[in-house]
């Protein structure tokens, strides 16, 4: 990750380049925080170069958006990059910052010379991988020759809740075999938590329903870990506070 920084006025741009994650979030922040506290309180943050921001850091985002309204000051976005345009239509960032084109509708905001509306999004595809909605691999510890295939819907600080069959074609193992009591394994990735890696951990049935109307009649299970390894717990943990923080901060818009 770069960052880039120019200034127009008492407004400070901050451009960001590649991937903003848990891992160059400390560096980062503490760049962000320092600026701050030397007075600057007015900031732009111009994500056209930005390619991943995984929960942690747009946490971050979040808490210093609202540190600097305590301040009397302000982060506004701008030039949002493609993939930050998906991750504002999948989580209502939009009701959180107030987002311009480019640097300039941004600055004139600070300025009160007007600046154009803020940037709209429609027809942004949903990333659904953000929010929960992504596939797992499971099989039944007992009998663990058999691969299923389902559809993680939202995940808690306990377990996720899966769909299962998520395709007709690719049902493997008899949904009734599914029943509350039986342990699994279970493998997934987190695109927004983590981008690359798989978590891997075992897993009780504690609940079985019916999906209502459902057209390839799926059920929805629900989860509770029994083996897992301390970080990746901490992880998921973590990115559920995070969803549960932009739920929180996802009002009206700002402007209104």
């Amino acid at each position: 990750m770069k960052i880039g920084r120019k200034t127009a006025g008492d407004v400070n741009i901050l451009s960001f380049a590649g991937e903003f994650d848990a891992f160059n979030l400390p560096t980062i922040s503490e760049k962000i925080d320092s600026l701050i506290q030397k007075g600057g309180t007015l900031l732009v943050f111009n994500l056209k170069e930005l390619k991943f921001i995984n929960s942690s850091a747009l946490g971050y985002l979040i808490k210093t958006h609202k540190r600097l309204r305590e301040l009397e000051g302000e982060l506004v976005l701008s030039e949002p990059s493609k993939f930050f345009q998906s991750t504002i239509t999948t989580l209502g960032i939009d009701q959180i910052f107030r987002i311009y084109p480019n640097d300039d509708e941004a600055v004139k905001y600070f300025h009160d010379m007007g600046g154009e509306e803020q940037t709209e999004f429609e027809g942004v595809p949903v990333d659904d991988t953000m929010i929960g909605s992504t596939k797992m691999f499971f099989k039944m510890l007992d009998e663990p020759k058999t691969m299923g295939l389902g559809k993680i819907l939202a995940i808690y600080e306990d377990g996720p809740t899966f769909k299962y069959p998520a395709d007709p074609d690719k049902v493997k193992i008899d949904p009734d075999e599914l029943m509350i009591g039986r342990k699994v394994w279970i493998k997934f990735r987190q695109p927004f938590l983590e981008k690359e890696r798989y978590f891997e951990m075992e897993a009780e049935i504690v609940m079985a329903v019916d999906l209502d109307n459902d057209p390839i009649g799926a059920a929805k299970y629900r989860l509770r870990y029994t083996k897992i390894d301390d970080k990746d717990r901490q992880a998921l943990e973590q990115f559920v506070h995070d969803q549960d923080d932009f739920r929180r901060e996802a009002k009206p818009n700002v402007g209104e």
